[in-house]
């Protein structure tokens, strides 16, 4: 296929996902690609290069999806989208266990940031589950930790519980953008979709382990006094009227 065009760069990891791994897993292959054609399509982007360049993506999807029609995985929504996780939850458990370990290197940051992306993809089938979605944000986070402390010349912070079972859920963070709900990668969609909604990097948690519980050594933050409501200044008692006395 031709190079995507600058405009439809939002799509480019799941394009290069998708072509990465055309013969190991043409379904989960197809399933990148097709990932990438609904947020074109969401994108809205009309120029003559972007409408070639999805008209092509579309045909290859349609050829993919005939030759792939027989394969076990593909015989519904629910074989298909289950056997995305899986390859996804791989790749994600791979680099956490590395960086549990105190194994991390800039291959185990481009798997985080890989997996998140193949986790991503999962909302191919409809909303994300929200400890999907939770990876997602734990995994862009961890990527971006590892490489600032390679970048500073330091070992990578790891995670405080290296027992913890790397399906352990990510930080607590805002709410996760809604990602657009994929029917048909032919539909169009009124939704609009930025980048920053599929690359938007969260901000670090207060501690590198996924575990929000405070432990004995983290300080909670200051109570603040319950607030006493408006003192009102004391009532005079009703002055009595005096008789009014007439001259006789």
């Amino acid at each position: 296929m031709a190079a995507v065009p600058a405009e439809l760069k939002l799509i480019v990891p799941y394009i290069q996902r998708g072509q990465e791994i055309t013969a190991v897993d043409p379904v989960v292959s197809y399933f990148c690609k097709y990932y990438a054609a609904r947020l074109a399509i969401a994108n809205g982007s009309n120029s003559p290069e972007s409408q070639t360049y999805l008209a092509t993506l579309l045909d290859q999807l349609e050829a993919e999806k005939e030759r792939l029609k027989d394969h076990e995985h593909m015989r519904d929504d629910a074989a298909a989208s289950q056997h995305c996780t899986t390859f996804a939850l791989r790749i994600f458990a791979k680099a956490d266990t590395e960086d549990r370990q105190g194994k991390a290197t800039k291959v185990t940051a481009r798997n985080f940031i890989v997996s998140s992306q193949f986790l991503q993809v999962i909302s191919a089938f409809g909303d994300l589950p929200p400890e999907i979605a939770e990876k997602i944000k734990y995994a862009k986070w961890k990527a971006a930790d590892i490489l600032k402390a390679i970048r500073e010349g330091r070992a990578p912070t790891t995670a405080p519980d290296g027992n913890a079972p790397a399906d352990t859920a990510a930080p607590a963070q805002s709410a996760v953008p809604a990602q657009p709900t994929m029917e048909m990668a032919q539909s169009r969609s009124t939704s609009t979709v930025t980048a920053n909604d599929i690359f938007g990097w969260p901000s670090p948690p207060v501690t590198a382990s996924p575990n929000t519980t405070p432990t004995a050594n983290q300080q909670l933050p200051p109570q603040l006094p319950p607030q006493l409501p408006p003192q009102q200044p004391p009532q005079q008692p009703p002055q009595q009227q005096q008789p009014t006395e007439f001259a006789v």
